[in-house]
């Protein structure tokens, strides 16, 4: 059956008025054009939608049912159209999402709550996973982009700077240093630290090494956290001191201080992965939003 989306409105709009002049003149149509619309229509149908007399226009019974049936159709077939141009401008729709666990403590939370304010049609699914796995995430497919710590190879895929977070020091509350409001790396060689494992983040974990030996000492490391949460917690304790990016200071509780560290002082650097060819729309949008965070901050 040959009925196409026009032919409904222009039904709809001559059932409205019940006037060939005043529906035509809504649909921005002649009259003659809106007649041969509506005689298709009814050729289609093999049956009269419309009685017509000099003086009035009715709807026939069967005129009558498409009319009550037709209207909420047309409605929801505009609004999913409405809606497939959102898709494509990326304000709806879903996206996964992987990130690190200091991404998370980091930038991460107010762009997330930004992104769901600006687009409450996004379906947001997350998964946090080192970043040599959520590359691979990527590149399979199954994430649509991560924020990720170690920038990627993989051709398939490309990555880009996002921001990068000055390093400083962890100490207990009453440590000698604790009263200084900047640290020299080099006042810290006989110290005993605390690091994250090298699998972990091999780019921030060599350039704390590198930082070190720029100062003119290897880091005698006493133990390792699986989290910064329990690095920070080790401090506590007393077991030694541990690097911490300024951002993550706020985790420094009772028997802990936050210090900055003096230049040169290592950085944690965060991008974006994303494939390399046909990133996802919502994506788009979200790089977009990332964009005014950082350019406001």
């Amino acid at each position: 059956m040959n009925i196409e989306l026009r032919h409904l409105r222009s039904f709809l709009a001559l059932a409205d008025h019940l006037n060939f002049h005043r529906a035509a003149a809504e649909l921005h149509l002649t009259q003659p054009a809106l007649s041969r619309q509506i005689a298709g229509m009814e050729a289609e149908l093999g049956c009269p939608l419309f009685t017509r007399t000099k003086r009035r226009v009715q709807l026939t019974q069967a005129g009558t049912y498409l009319y009550r049936h037709v209207s909420p159709a047309i409605d929801g077939v505009e609004s999913v159209l409405l809606e497939t141009r959102d898709a494509a401008d990326g304000k709806r729709g879903s996206l996964a999402l992987g990130y690190t666990e200091a991404a998370m403590a980091s930038f991460l939370p107010s762009m997330l709550r930004d992104l769901r304010d600006q687009l409450p049609q996004v379906s947001l699914h997350l998964r946090q996973e080192h970043s040599e796995q959520l590359a691979r995430e990527v590149a399979r497919g199954r994430l649509d982009g991560a924020f990720i710590s170690l920038p990627s190879q993989d051709e398939a895929l490309k990555c880009v700077l996002v921001t990068r977070e000055e390093m400083g020091i962890a100490l207990p509350d009453n440590h000698p240093l604790a009263g200084n409001k900047e640290i020299a790396l080099a006042r810290l060689a006989r110290e005993k630290f605390i690091l994250f494992p090298y699998a972990a983040n091999p780019k921030l974990y060599s350039e704390i090494l590198s930082s070190c030996a720029r100062a003119g000492f290897e880091p005698g490391v006493v133990e390792e956290a699986s989290s910064w949460i329990l690095a920070v917690n080790m401090v506590a304790a007393g077991v030694g001191i541990s690097f911490l990016s300024r951002r993550l200071s706020r985790y420094c509780g009772v028997g802990t201080v936050f210090r900055p560290l003096k230049k040169p002082r290592p950085y944690i650097h965060f991008y974006l992965v994303e494939p390399a060819q046909g990133a996802s729309p919502v994506l788009k949008e979200l790089k977009r939003i990332l964009g005014k965070i950082f350019k406001s901050g």
